[in-house]
């Protein structure tokens, strides 16, 4: 069993900034194939239960109008983001450590196994466009 996620960058749809994403973690025990079947169905509605995480500071845009920390344009999210994400990894699996992950096997109890993210974790990310009313609306990739 392995942990997973959901990714929701939030994109401002007047700028194009994300300051902000949306992040769910999930213990699955499946094949690559089934893990993105269920984080592709639960990534159209899912958001709306997620932890909310700001981008860390030492992200910075700079523009005439000044420098504004926590904030990335879109199209670098992907580029950075697992060093975006490292901090809310260690956090999600600090989470579930305190949880028993264990049963019954033949010879006895088992022990508990901690829940971790992989070397390489499986993510899906799923942009979502903040409306100036604010209403996220998820942009799904036809498929």
């Amino acid at each position: 069993m392995e942990l997973v996620a959901n990714i929701w960058p939030i994109i401002d749809q007047m700028t194009g900034v994300v300051q902000r994403f949306l992040f769910r973690a999930y213990a699955l025990e499946a094949n690559d194939e089934e893990i993105s079947t269920v984080l592709n169905i639960l990534a159209r509605s899912d958001y709306r239960t997620a932890q909310v995480v700001k981008i860390p500071d030492n992200y910075k845009l700079s523009s005439e109008h000044g420098t504004m920390s926590g904030a990335v344009e879109a199209p670098l999210f992907n580029q950075y983001m697992h060093s975006i994400l490292e901090d809310t990894l260690i956090a999600a699996e600090k989470s579930f450590a305190n949880m028993n992950n264990y049963g019954i096997g033949v010879d006895g109890p088992l022990i508990p196994e901690a829940l971790t993210f992989p070397a390489e974790p499986y993510f899906v990310t799923t942009y979502l466009i903040e409306l100036p009313s604010g209403e996220l609306i998820p942009h799904i990739k036809a498929g």
